[in-house]
């Protein structure tokens, strides 16, 4: 299964905060709940639950956050690669979408897949984005964006692959009126090991967003893909549509709902927030 991808959880709040003036150069505190779900070959239908808590520091050209979640899940029942979730289907075949086994990295002694529900703390991420080249009239703004992720989920709840993954992407966002418009292409390198089938993916994500009633709402459509990971298997690919409601300046909620395009991404992903200035 998989999460919205972390370039449109990261233009969401980039969006909102330079459409918003005041908060410029401000640090926030990131509350979200979110829901991932999927269903096997087995017939079965699993969902993961998370509790998310970060910081974020946003300033006219640059973009820091931290996160880290407290997960609810089944045991190896999905694998977190970048910010997508990966199903574990409990076949091994090659065509059954198993990252978790193709990673090979947290299954438990006796290879146990899909047992009881699990509380523990998920991977750690540090994102950024530094703007390289202003907006003009005409040309949209550069940015050198990217994340790290840290290995400090705990293998009760399966969700990690305990190894450093790291991203170096090119970003491009412009403004038209009450219209925004993103995209950004870039690189994965994924953690694994020597003797791993693992191919370090591209990544591509673009849409567009539009503010309104004064700048107090505004919508966001997002697509994010990965090119291939695993041969003969699937390229994950996911679409997000986002919303966010200024409640007063320096305070804001955000709802994202993200669907897979093929079956080696989750069928769905609901989160929602409360995000402040502090």
């Amino acid at each position: 299964m998989r999460e919205p991808s972390r370039i449109f959880i990261a233009f969401v709040i980039v969006f909102f905060a330079i459409t918003n003036v005041k908060a410029q150069n401000k640090l926030y505190v990131n509350t979200s709940m979110q829901m991932t779900g999927s269903s096997f070959s087995d017939g079965s239908n699993h969902n993961s639950f998370f509790l998310n808590g970060g910081l974020t520091y946003q300033t006219r050209n640059l973009y820091l956050s931290l996160s880290l979640p407290i997960v609810f899940s089944p045991n190896n029942t999905f694998t977190q690669l970048g910010d997508t979730f990966l199903p574990n289907d409990n076949d091994g075949s090659t065509n059954s979408g198993n990252y978790f086994n193709k990673f090979g990295h947290m299954n438990d002694q006796n290879g146990d897949m899909m047992g009881i529900a699990n509380l523990g703390i998920g991977d750690l991420y540090l994102n950024g984005s530094l703007n390289i080249i202003d907006e003009g009239s005409i040309l949209p703004s550069f940015s050198i964006d990217g994340y790290v992720k840290f290995p400090t989920a705990s293998s009760n709840v399966g969700i990690g692959t305990g190894k450093y993954d790291f991203q170096i992407a090119l970003g491009t966002r412009k403004y038209v009126n009450n219209f925004s418009f993103f995209a950004q292409f870039g690189y994965l390198f994924l953690g694994k090991d020597s003797q791993s089938a693992i191919i370090d993916p591209f990544t591509l994500s673009f849409g567009m967003g539009y503010t309104f009633a004064n700048r107090k709402h505004s919508l966001l459509l997002g697509y994010d893909s990965y090119s291939t990971i695993f041969q003969g298997s699937a390229s994950p690919k996911q679409l997000s549509l986002g919303y966010n409601y200024l409640i007063k300046n320096g305070m804001y909620i955000s709802a994202i709902a993200s669907a897979g395009l093929n079956s080696s991404t989750s069928n769905y992903t609901f989160s929602t927030g409360l995000n402040f200035g502090i």
